[in-house]
């Protein structure tokens, strides 16, 4: 397998890491339109294994007539279709597009369309549902007796972006919901912006929103969810069932369950009545190169582990009618 990857900076770099440790890749071209972030990518893979296979280029160096398997976005997101339209005239049947795919929800549509007319295999980084600990807890939010019913869902954290990650958040609600729809109740954005390392043309946004997520037209969760713009905090989730309650942070990598006792018989108004003590476990964040490389091993196994461009316009709709409540900035975003 041949991979080129565009987009030497840290997204790019991690990708790297992860098709290295993949068996049977021949080659990895790594393209950037800036020299110093491709110099940058090199000093830090060059004590990677399989470091030999790869090699950078400036794209107006790149050959177009070669051939590769497997392309990679991870530049920003203000030219998705003029690179989609590259890697397929360079043989791409698989194409990884880092998320957002594109700045206006206009945007995503057009390029969904383009990809709509080709036979591409093409997919988004929406990797958070290819964590273990997320596929285990979407198997108990399913199969725990006292969890069964509506959920509610507190997310509160600080400076992650609406664009960076909170579209990450609203996906993962989709996936451990098993949800196929989602609808704002009340939302707002800050007026405070939050400023991107990718250089001052991009930014972010923090806010606020209440969020109801259906299966077959029936409510299954709500979401509430704060991404301040002015906080540095790394916050946690809380999902609150009929019977029980999961905490868990990232940054803690930790998770505590408190369950109802399972044959209790006391009514609903007996909040904390037949409550277990607290069990807390390891919850595990994945390096993030970890996951193209199972991304990149389902593919040599006719596996696509990451949602196509047409299931992710439905978030890509939700993340946009959000970041719509903003006073300073509609339809189209400075995000990246």
């Amino acid at each position: 397998m041949k991979i080129i990857v565009i987009g030497a900076g840290r997204m790019g770099i991690r990708h790297i890491q992860g098709i290295l440790s993949v068996t049977n890749i021949k080659k990895i071209t790594v393209v950037d339109i800036n020299q110093d972030a491709l110099n940058n990518a090199k000093n830090q893979l060059t004590d990677s294994p399989n470091f030999n296979i790869c090699e950078f280029l400036l794209i107006d160096k790149l050959n177009t007539t070669e051939q590769y398997n497997t392309g990679i976005m991870a530049s920003t997101a203000n030219n998705r279709e003029e690179l989609f339209d590259l890697l397929v005239k360079m043989g791409c049947q698989n194409i990884m597009v880092e998320k957002p795919l594109g700045q206006s929800y206009q945007e995503v549509i057009n390029f969904n369309d383009k990809v709509s007319k080709t036979d591409v295999n093409c997919c988004v980084n929406l990797n958070m549902r290819l964590y273990d600990c997320f596929i285990e807890l979407k198997n108990d939010l399913n199969n725990t007796p006292q969890l069964n019913g509506v959920k509610t869902i507190t997310i509160n954290t600080g400076t992650i972006g609406i664009g960076a990650n909170g579209i990450h958040y609203l996906d993962l609600l989709f996936f451990i919901l098993d949800a196929d729809k989602a609808e704002i109740k009340a939302a707002h954005i800050s007026e405070v912006t939050i400023p991107s390392g990718r250089g001052s043309q991009f930014g972010d946004f923090g806010g606020w929103s209440a969020i109801n997520y259906y299966k077959n037209k029936e409510l299954v969760g709500t979401a509430l969810i704060s991404l301040s713009s002015i906080s540095t905090v790394f916050g946690s989730w809380e999902i609150v069932a009929p019977h029980g309650r999961i905490y868990f942070n990232e940054v803690e990598q930790k998770r505590i369950n408190t369950y109802r006792k399972e044959d209790s018989k006391l009514p609903v108004n007996r909040y904390f009545g037949d409550y277990t003590s607290p069990v807390e476990s390891v919850f595990e964040s994945p390096f993030l190169g970890d996951l193209t490389a199972k991304w990149i091993v389902g593919l040599q196994n006719n596996e696509q582990l990451l949602p196509n461009i047409s299931e992710s316009c439905k978030v890509h709709k939700l993340m946009f009618d959000w970041l719509n409540h903003s006073k300073t900035h509609q339809d189209l975003f400075p995000i990246t």
